[in-house]
């Protein structure tokens, strides 16, 4: 059964030439949208921010769909504009909304076919797309680290002032107050939750790093690698670093970051830190281990002498873990299974396919990936 969304997606194609944009907007037309346009690119709203001079095509999409997966066909449709536009050279900006509104952003645009002429093309340009396949459904339970709660024990930081925060910056400018929000969370008390929300406001704010991101580093792997911290804390601080590592992951795959790329000095730091942090398999419960392999993806180098062990462990669940079996191959550096992988993943979940897109090495998008993957199925805390 067909199904019309409650929002339009408009799309503005921003192109180098005219042949170019003539080109899309014949693809674009014949795709089923409307209200297609072509101008060159003199200043026009709601696009005009973004771009200088050059030629432009805008199109309305407001389906109908194969289904009421409204999610899944918009992510299809957007990856094919947006791989015209790449074809030729060019972008491609969505913006949604409700279709009256979205028909006023493209004032310009025709609407000369009958518009069951324009459905029937959007459902037979989207009839060779797959629908979306059944998300895996995780079965197997990790038992969390036994706690008793807060333990009050703090954390020693030796070093931390050694550090020289004023001259380094966080989301709100002088890092001079660092040492006060790894101190709050290092007291391994109450007041976890509210210094942590510290930490992922100013230190690391909205997946972008600063200057004073990386020195924080070693001080989150020390609190994670103490037999004192409390248990709930240390399984979050073995996915906070992980989560951290995948804002840019090219020292996972070699690459030496510049003095300005924080995102990758701070996976650097993690990096560094893997031997500390997996010296605690042993002892670790299952939810901390799986952490541990999500980390021990980062270099195959620090993983191997526990890999086998590592493959045990997953051996042990039942059912599928798509997080587990892409971290194994990760930290296998088994390349070819984990891009098989991360292509599986992308018949269910329509935002990994946007990571299939970055011209980044397939390494650091199937980090990327397996970190997506790990928030979405183990527990943190």
């Amino acid at each position: 059964m067909s199904h019309f969304p409650r929002h339009a997606a408009a799309y503005l194609v921003h192109l180098p030439d005219e042949d170019a944009a003539h080109e899309v907007a014949r693809l674009l037309t014949e795709r089923g949208h409307t209200a297609v346009s072509v101008r060159e690119g003199v200043p026009d709203q709601p696009f005009h921010r973004f771009y200088e001079t050059s030629w432009k095509v805008t199109a309305l999409d407001a389906g109908p769909y194969p289904d009421d997966d409204v999610r899944w066909w918009t992510a299809v449709e957007t990856r094919i504009v947006k791989t015209l536009a790449a074809e030729r050279g060019g972008s491609c900006t969505l913006m949604q909304a409700v279709p009256e509104t979205a028909r006023a952003l493209l004032p310009d645009g025709a609407d000369d076919r009958p518009p069951a002429e324009a459905r029937a093309a959007r459902l037979a340009a989207l009839s060779a797309a797959p629908a979306r396949a059944p998300r895996p459904v995780i079965t197997y339970r990790l038992d969390r680290p036994a706690s008793g709660g807060p333990s009050g024990t703090p954390v020693p930081l030796p070093g931390l002032d050694d550090v020289d925060w004023p001259s380094l910056k966080h989301a709100y400018g002088s890092a001079e107050d660092t040492p006060d929000i790894l101190r709050a969370m290092a007291a391994n008390d109450e007041g976890w939750d509210e210094a942590t929300f510290e930490y992922f406001s100013a230190i690391v704010h909205q997946e972008t790093c600063y200057s004073a991101t990386p020195p924080t580093i070693p001080f989150l792997a020390r609190m994670a690698c103490d037999p004192v911290m409390t248990p709930e804390y240390r399984l979050e601080l073995l996915a906070d670093l992980a989560y951290i590592a995948s804002f840019d992951p090219s020292p996972a795959a070699g690459e030496e970051p510049a003095p300005t790329a924080h995102a990758a000095r701070a996976c650097r730091e993690v990096v560094g830190a893997l031997p500390a942090l997996l010296s605690r398999w042993p002892e670790a419960a299952p939810a901390e281990r799986a952490w541990l392999i999500v980390l021990g993806a980062l270099s195959p180098a620090a993983a191997a002498p526990l890999l086998p062990e590592f493959e045990g462990f997953r051996r042990g669940l039942e059912g599928p873990s798509p997080a587990l079996d892409l971290a194994l191959a990760l930290a296998a550096d088994d390349e070819d299974r984990a891009c098989g992988l991360v292509l599986d993943c992308t018949t269910w979940d329509e935002n990994i396919s946007w990571h299939l897109a970055d011209d980044t090495p397939p390494r650091c998008r199937n980090l990327t990936v397996l970190v997506r993957l790990a928030v979405d199925e183990l527990p943190r805390g």
